[in-house]
């Protein structure tokens, strides 16, 4: 007899419990947002900004140079690019001109200076250019400068601050 009474009791406390989370159940919505981690820093320094100044003084052309057309540093900046979500690095002149030229009679215009990573090459402006993306991850953009020279050159003491940002596309 005291088999039948515990058995019952088992049973009503198990149908007890199952129906409990029934009764009191709920929705909830849960939402978040990651936080945007971005870094740009120049290869082996460590920055935690997303944006870079660089200064580059165009060197004097030597005569192979002259004879091309071109002053061309490879490799003239890396830098490194990190971020948790995809990113864009975009590069912009501070000025529209490089300065004047050592007979003070023609101003080098920054379009004539060449910004190349592995993915893009482009002429140099005051305003955003994209020059690199990718996913979200740590990543080494080496970035060539190529100065155009052109029949007209005048050399001059030539220089132009790039502003490297790092952003989402």
């Amino acid at each position: 007899m005291r088999r039948p009474i515990i058995t019952a009791a088992l049973a009503g406390w198990c149908s007890l419990l199952l129906t409990l989370p029934s009764l009191s159940q709920s929705s909830a919505t849960v939402s978040f947002q990651i936080a945007s981690y971005q870094n740009l820093s120049i290869w082996g320094e460590r920055s935690d900004q997303r944006e870079i100044l660089s200064l580059y003084r165009i060197p004097q052309p030597t005569p192979q140079e002259r004879a091309a057309g071109w002053i061309e540093r490879p490799k003239a900046l890396q830098l490194v690019a990190r971020s948790n979500l995809r990113w864009a690095l975009r590069v912009r002149s501070l000025e529209p001109t490089m300065g004047l030229s050592d007979d003070g009679q023609s101003r080098k215009p920054v379009s004539d200076l060449y910004v190349r990573t592995p993915q893009y090459e482009v002429s140099v402006s005051v305003r955003d250019q994209t020059i690199a993306h990718g996913p979200a991850g740590e990543f080494l953009v080496p970035i060539d400068y190529r100065v155009r020279l052109g029949p007209d050159h005048r050399d001059g003491h030539y220089h132009v601050t790039l502003v490297y940002t790092l952003s989402t596309p």
